[in-house]
């Protein structure tokens, strides 16, 4: 067992906010399940919070201004991939406090490339274009992550997957859409939560639009994956530290 086992550690689970309500319902579920399986599956005494990037209250400066003095922090982005609100407003959050570190956003982890797979094999009948549909960033390394995630898709599908995006990069995906022609459409929805984008995807027109990525346990389970990597690194727990049962 590491020798911060025992510290208590805060964790700020992060989200991008909407007006939604049946989102922002979603995201309050994930961040409950997230506290609840976390009780169960690590060795060290976390306390959880609330905190939004935009929309919603509270805003993340203010839950990391609020944090008792001395006590470390992890922030957990309830993100699907890096863009502004990981290496600007939680970065900065980060900086502006000391023992505050991040995790990372789901990223292109194979556990969500197998949760999408498995989303994808009931429509694959008629052959239709797979598209991975993300909200979309400017920043290089969100798409490449996105890009990543479409390649292992491709992989476990052993068909071409296209990648389609919401807004801030390109090929948008209403675009890859009407591309199609005379094709059917599979739209993979690697969206977190219910709310404006997930409309977009519904108004394009495609033959097969799944849903969002929330609820499911194994999105949870993708979250504790990047949780716990992000405690390990701040040596407050270790790999050698037994994971408890889940």
């Amino acid at each position: 067992m590491s020798q911060a086992t025992q510290q208590k550690i805060h964790v700020v689970a992060t989200s991008h906010g909407t007006d939604n309500a049946n989102g922002q319902q979603l995201i309050h579920d994930l961040r409950a399940d997230l506290e609840r399986r976390s009780e169960q599956r690590f060795p060290v005494q976390l306390v959880w919070h609330e905190a939004y990037v935009d929309v919603q209250e509270p805003r993340l400066e203010a839950v990391i201004a609020g944090l008792p003095e001395g006590e470390p922090a992890v922030v957990l982005p309830l993100l699907v991939s890096d863009g502004v609100h990981t290496t600007h407003d939680i970065a900065q959050a980060v900086a502006s406090r000391a023992g505050t570190s991040a995790a990372l956003p789901l990223g292109p982890l194979p556990e969500l490339a197998q949760v999408l797979a498995q989303r994808a094999a009931g429509h694959l009948a008629n052959d239709p274009l797979v598209v991975l549909a993300a909200a979309g960033t400017r920043l290089d390394v969100g798409q490449n992550q996105v890009k990543n995630l479409a390649e292992q898709l491709a992989v476990l599908l052993e068909r071409e997957v296209q990648v389609g995006y919401c807004a801030g990069a390109q090929p948008r995906i209403a675009d890859v859409v009407g591309n199609a022609a005379a094709r059917p459409v599979l739209v993979l929805s690697s969206l977190l939560a219910d709310g404006f984008f997930q409309q977009k995807l519904a108004s394009t027109g495609a033959g097969v639009v799944t849903s969002p990525l929330l609820p499911d346990v194994m999105i949870a389970q993708c979250f504790l994956v990047r949780l716990q990597k992000a405690l390990e690194e701040e040596l407050f727990m270790s790999p050698d530290d037994e994971v408890l049962t889940r």
